[in-house]
């Protein structure tokens, strides 16, 4: 991670989002390849998780309204879904309009916090891996912070600056 920090902004370098199943680590069977939108089950309910990792596994679930999440309950439920064989952190994504997302974190081991800047990468890259975002990068309303996610693809590298003024 590198950090840059400036009178109105600190940007940070996350690097290369880890999508490889056995290395966040996910069960995506029969599949191999990325953990994109795949279907967990909670109760009779099912949930489109994308899956991924800078550090720390997380998954990512959009929702139609991010507030009315049961946060700590759904979010226990699906981090230590037998899916998540090591237990993940899970990231509720609305998207409120073109490029803006709104996001609330269930913490593994934790419960619900704010935000983390993992996290906010977790919500800004999976909008882009789903498509709910056209372009490279998103905006990420987490707890008191706006946050500017940017996925260079060509480099395959992740970069998150918070505007503090």
């Amino acid at each position: 991670m590198q950090y840059t920090i400036t009178l109105d902004h600190v940007a940070i370098s996350m690097g290369k989002p880890i999508t490889a199943p056995m290395l966040i680590p996910v069960i995506n069977e029969p599949a191999p390849t990325r953990c994109i939108n795949k279907p967990f089950m909670v109760g009779s309910e099912s949930y489109g998780v994308t899956a991924m990792s800078f550090g720390n596994p997380h998954g990512a679930v959009f929702v139609d309204d991010v507030e009315s999440v049961d946060v700590p309950s759904l979010g226990k439920s699906l981090g230590t879904h037998r899916l998540f064989p090591k237990g993940a952190s899970i990231v509720f994504v609305q998207k409120i309009q073109k490029g803006i997302f709104k996001a609330r974190l269930w913490q593994y081991g934790e419960g619900e916090k704010s935000f983390t800047v993992e996290s906010a990468c977790v919500a800004g890259t999976a909008a882009m891996m789903t498509q709910n975002v056209l372009v490279d990068k998103a905006n990420i309303l987490m707890g008191d912070g706006n946050f500017l996610v940017v996925w260079d693809r060509g480099a395959d590298n992740v970069h998150i600056t918070n505007v503090l003024s």
